[in-house]
């Protein structure tokens, strides 16, 4: 049986295959979205933006969030701090509009490195998608 060698663009093309199955498709951030934070997934991927950003300690804010992806049906967002194993102590409101929403009344109430999670439901199935930042 002959063996065929790829190259040039069919090799680039091949690659690029392979890099990206399982992957969800490449998700331009919004227009005026530049600093925000990205998150791949296998289903979906999100920009998201703190208001106001910096994230404050010991001080509510927001996150807008944009999705790439199939229809969203669900999205619950939640903080988490990995290195003390704890959540937040406030459950924010999510207001979802399309591919696009808000969370309202996250707090993360101590320094460190904290996890900002988007639970993402749909028809697709399922996904947590984690990002992770350090208020100031």
């Amino acid at each position: 049986m002959a063996r065929r060698r790829l190259a040039g663009p069919a090799l680039a093309a091949a690659l690029a295959l392979v890099l990206t199955a399982g992957q969800a498709a490449a998700c331009p951030p919004p227009q005026g979205w530049a600093g925000a934070g990205s998150i791949a997934g296998e289903l979906w991927s999100a920009w998201w933006r703190p208001e106001p950003a910096p994230i404050p300690v010991g001080d509510h804010f927001s996150v807008r969030f944009h999705l790439c992806g199939p229809p969203v049906g669900r999205v619950q967002v939640r903080g988490w701090m990995p290195d003390h194993r704890h959540g937040m102590n406030y459950r924010p409101a999510v207001t979802l509009n399309g591919a696009s929403g808000t969370a309202e009344g996250l707090l993360f109430h101590m320094p460190g490195r904290w996890q900002l999670i988007l639970d993402v439901r749909g028809a697709a199935g399922r996904e947590k998608l984690v990002g992770e930042t350090v208020p100031e």
